[in-house]
């Protein structure tokens, strides 16, 4: 796990972005990634990504049981721009998603979906947003753990953008 100098933080405009992206796709899980300056730990430019979860289940569901109230999916051509921002000035430092109605949480999917094996899938942190009917609670932030061999929180955002 990176030192706490380096976990990016999310600016309170891209915080407020995510937020709001969040309560539009309620009651579904919203999802997205968000770029920042290779030489500095901050988050500040949100690309918005569609969450193709309903359409995976709906050509496969034995494969693909859950639909886009309870999961997430990106595109490939949204994994595609995330691993090409890797190798630029402005790499991605956050994949985010929303949980509804359930809170912030990392949960066991999340985990193995994050992974590959007892790796990492990408050098990022993960943010799960809690957003209910009335709307966004908190946000919780995730990094590799590489003791524990997985993601632990580290940090956390209130309601507002910037609290």
């Amino acid at each position: 796990m990176s030192d706490g100098a380096s976990v990016p933080r999310l600016t309170p405009e891209a915080l407020a972005e995510i937020y709001d992206h969040a309560r539009r796709d309620y009651p579904h899980e919203c999802c997205g990634i968000v770029f920042g300056p290779k030489d500095a730990p901050r988050a500040d430019t949100v690309k918005v990504c569609r969450n193709i979860q309903d359409e995976l289940h709906a050509e496969d569901p034995a494969t693909h049981p859950r639909d886009a109230r309870t999961a997430y999916n990106l595109r490939p051509a949204d994994i595609f721009a995330l691993e090409k921002s890797l190798r630029g000035e402005r790499p991605a430092k956050l994949v985010y998603h929303s949980h509804v109605e359930v809170g912030a949480y990392f949960s066991d999917t999340d985990q193995a979906a994050a992974r590959f094996g007892d790796e990492p899938a990408y050098p990022v942190h993960y943010l799960v947003v809690d957003v209910r009917q009335d709307g966004v609670r908190e946000a919780r932030q995730y990094a590799w753990h590489e003791r524990e061999k997985k993601y632990v929180e580290v940090a956390a955002y209130g309601e507002k953008a910037g609290s």
